[in-house]
C-alpha cells in the first residue's frame, strides 16, 4: 500500500510541476488536481478535512522546485517526505 500511496503523491508532484511551469510561461493553466488526495487520505485513514487537504497541497507545492526534483531519485525522496508529513496528520480532526 505504501508504494501505491507514494505513486499517487509523485503524480501530484508531477502535475503541480507541470502547471507551475505553464504558469511561468504565461500559458493559462489552472490547478488540475487528480483527486489523489481523496484516495490517499482514505487509504491512510486521514480525515478529509479542509485543513488537511490544504496542508497536503502545500506540501505538494513545496516539492515542485525543478532544481530540487531533477531526477527520479529526488522525486522519490520528496514523495517520501510528503508521506512522512501525512503520517503526522491527526486522523481525528
Amino acid at each position: 500500500m505504501k508504494a501505491n500511496i507514494l505513486t499517487l503523491i509523485q503524480d501530484d508532484i508531477k502535475i503541480s510541476r507541470l502547471t507551475n511551469t505553464l504558469d511561468r510561461l504565461h500559458v493559462p493553466a489552472n490547478h488540475y488536481p487528480l483527486g489523489n488526495a481523496k484516495v490517499i487520505f482514505s487509504l491512510m485513514e486521514i480525515l478529509e478535512a479542509e485543513q488537511n487537504v490544504e496542508m497536503y497541497y502545500k506540501l505538494i507545492e513545496q516539492a515542485t522546485d525543478l532544481e530540487q526534483c531533477n531526477s527520479k531519485e529526488k522525486l522519490e525522496e520528496l514523495a517520501e517526505g510528503v508521506l512522512r508529513a501525512l503520517v503526522g496528520f491527526d486522523s481525528g480532526n
